[in-house]
C-alpha cells in the first residue's frame, strides 16, 4: 500500500477517534443553564449598580432564580420590572 494513502487512513481515523470522544465529553460535561435567567437579564435594566446588594444584573437574576434573592430586590426597576421578575419566575423551567 502506499505510504501516502496509509498515512491518510491513519489520520483520519485517529480523528474520527478524538472527534467522537469529544463528542461524548461535550454531552457528558454539559452544564444546564435554567432558561429563565436569560428572560430575567432580558427584562432587568442591566445597570450593574450593586443597589441590589449584588455585583451584577446576572448575579442578581442567577440568586433569584436560585431562591436567595427576592424578587422585587432590583432597586433601579422598581415595581415594573419586579412584576416583569414575578411573571418570568411563575413559569415551569
Amino acid at each position: 500500500m502506499n505510504i501516502i494513502l496509509l498515512s491518510a487512513i491513519v489520520m483520519g481515523l485517529l480523528g474520527l477517534f478524538f472527534a467522537l470522544i469529544l463528542a461524548y465529553a461535550s454531552k457528558k460535561f454539559a452544564i444546564k443553564e435554567d432558561p429563565r435567567l436569560k428572560e430575567l437579564l432580558k427584562v432587568l435594566p442591566n445597570a450593574n449598580c450593586g443597589a441590589c446588594g449584588h455585583a451584577s444584573c446576572e448575579a442578581f437574576a442567577k440568586a433569584v432564580v436560585e431562591g436567595k434573592e427576592d424578587y422585587k430586590g432590583c432597586k433601579v426597576g422598581r415595581e415594573k420590572v419586579a412584576e416583569k421578575v414575578k411573571k418570568i419566575l411563575s413559569k415551569k423551567n
